[in-house]
């Protein structure tokens, strides 16, 4: 029993870690995109001369603006799904060794006089 227990702990562990992982390099690249986006725009800012760099900045800004919507509901759905899979994957790590353990008795001493079948 202990045995199981530290081999859930290691697998449950190793998910976290792997989880984490993912969750840092989807928050760096979400950063990066956005920074690099903040930083186009102040240059954008920093090269207006004049009222017709004004209109164009404002024209560009307006197409941004709906680009920034469109990767932030692509961002929400990507954590929506890395929730899912994470929780999936935390639930696999800790219930392994029972389905491992359901599945290998079955087919032991009993053949199938029983009528219990491994699902």
């Amino acid at each position: 029993m202990n045995n199981e227990m530290f081999e859930k702990a290691t697998r449950l562990n190793e998910t976290l870690i792997e989880q984490f992982s993912k969750a840092a390099e989807m928050q760096m690249d979400a950063f990066r995109r956005y920074a690099d986006v903040a930083t186009e725009q102040a240059k954008k800012v920093s090269e207006v001369r004049d009222l017709d760099g004004l209109k164009s900045l404002t024209g560009d800004q307006a197409e941004t603006l709906k680009s920034l919507s469109e990767q932030f509901t692509a961002d929400w759905k990507a954590w929506q799904d890395y929730f899912t899979e994470a929780r999936e994957q935390i639930q696999n790590a800790v219930d392994a060794p029972k389905t491992e353990t359901a599945k290998a008795k079955p087919t032991a001493p009993k053949s199938g006089s029983s009528g219990k079948t491994a699902a």
